[in-house]
Formats: C-alpha cells, sequence, structure tokens
C-alpha cells in the first residue's frame, strides 16, 4: 500500500485508517511490531500527538498492545466495538436506567463538592435551555441538556467519573436528540432541571436524588417508555 501524508483534518483518524489498511493487505501482520513513534510521525507527516492519539484509540479497540520500553505490536486485525456502537443497539429505556445509576451518584457528589462557579455555571446552561424550549428548538434544546448535565458532572469533581460520563454522553446523545421532537419540546414545562439545580446548590443529597430519578421517569414517560 502506498502511504499518503496526511490532510489536516482529522489527523488522528486518518492515521488510524492508514495502519488498519496496512495491517489488513498484510504489511504488517499479528505479532509484528510497528515503526517506533519517530519513524511514524515521518511515514504520516504529523506530529507525534497525532501518533500518540491514534495508537491510543487503536489499543482501545484492540488493534494494537503498547509495551512499555519495547514497542507498539499488532494485536489483532479486528476492531472490538465501540461504546457507540453497543449503545446503538440498547434499547432506549435500558439508556435511560443506565443514566439513571450515573447521574445519581455524579449529582450526589455534585451536591457535595459544588463551588459558586459550578452552580453559575450549571444555571448558564438552564438559562439557555429554557430559551431554546420556547424556541421549540431540538438541537439546541440537547447541547443545553446535555452541557448541563456534563455540568453536573464537572461540579462532582471526579475526574474519573466525569470522563466515563462524558464518553457515555457523547455516545448517546445522538440516539436521545433523534428520539426528541419539536413537540415534546414545547411541552417541555416542568421544572426538574431547575429542582435539580437548586439542591445541589444548597447540598441537598437526598433532594438531589430524588430530583434525578423525577427527571428520568418524567422523560421516559412522554417517549412513551417506564422505568421500574
Amino acid at each position: 500500500m502506498q502511504v499518503r501524508t496526511v490532510r489536516r483534518n482529522g489527523l488522528a483518524d486518518q492515521v488510524i485508517a492508514q495502519i488498519r489498511s496496512l495491517i489488513a493487505e498484510g504489511t504488517y501482520r499479528v505479532g509484528d511490531r510497528l515503526p517506533a513513534e519517530g519513524e511514524l510521525c515521518e511515514l504520516f507527516g504529523v506530529g507525534r500527538s497525532t501518533i500518540r492519539e491514534a495508537m491510543r484509540v487503536l489499543s482501545n479497540r484492540g488493534i494494537v498492545s503498547v509495551r512499555h520500553g519495547d514497542g507498539t505490536y499488532v494485536e489483532s486485525r479486528t476492531m472490538r466495538e465501540s461504546l457507540e456502537e453497543r449503545l446503538s443497539r440498547a434499547a432506549l429505556a435500558d439508556i435511560y436506567e443506565a443514566r439513571l445509576l450515573l447521574e445519581s451518584a455524579i449529582a450526589e457528589l455534585a451536591a457535595r463538592r459544588r463551588d459558586a462557579k459550578d452552580v453559575a455555571a450549571m444555571r448558564k446552561c438552564l438559562k439557555q435551555r429554557a430559551k431554546a424550549v420556547r424556541a421549540g428548538d431540538v438541537r439546541g434544546y440537547a447541547q443545553a441538556d446535555f452541557a448541563f448535565h456534563l455540568a453536573v458532572a464537572t461540579a462532582a469533581k471526579n475526574p474519573a467519573l466525569g470522563g466515563v460520563y462524558q464518553s457515555f454522553v457523547e455516545s448517546v446523545a445522538p440516539l436521545l436528540t433523534a428520539a426528541t421532537t419539536v413537540e415534546y419540546v414545547r411541552d417541555e414545562a416542568d421544572r426538574l432541571h431547575d429542582e435539580l439545580c437548586d439542591a445541589i446548590a444548597r447540598g441537598d443529597v437526598a433532594g438531589t436524588r430524588r430530583a434525578v430519578r423525577s427527571h428520568l421517569k418524567t422523560s421516559l414517560r412522554k417517549i412513551g417508555k417506564d422505568l421500574p
């Protein structure tokens, strides 16, 4: 295969695609060690950060294994399913059940650890959300809604849990947005998000837990599902 210097857009994705092609055609076989980082930079015409990002993704998907102090080896020709691919097959009720578990834990931590800056960020998102509701703007509503929940995750001040939640949100956002209609947005009249924000602001852990569950049960009822 002829290797091309990659374009500037989506550099890591292009490197990933070319490395997968090289493996698929047999240039690199399972068990082979890939060229060193510097050689890969020259081969693809990109910087070290791009190569490291590409290797991180390929490692997470099971294509390569990074052996520190030794090198990077081809592990498999087949990529493991991504979180997005797995969630794309999940039932909406199952996604909301997962949200309940994640968001309850995150919100309770936020109620214990939030500061004034965190609360201000949450309230800003709620203002944008309310504006989208008035306009019947599905995309703006979804963006502001997810931004609010990510602001809550930031207030929890647990980077590991926050990272897991952000990956989850990025994976399910297209699915949940697709299930949201203009009518759903225009009928959005509850104050559950405001109540959740208020409970977090005053450090009310029990109130926060109730608000998260009420919010998700209400959302599921609106789309014809139910949460146990």
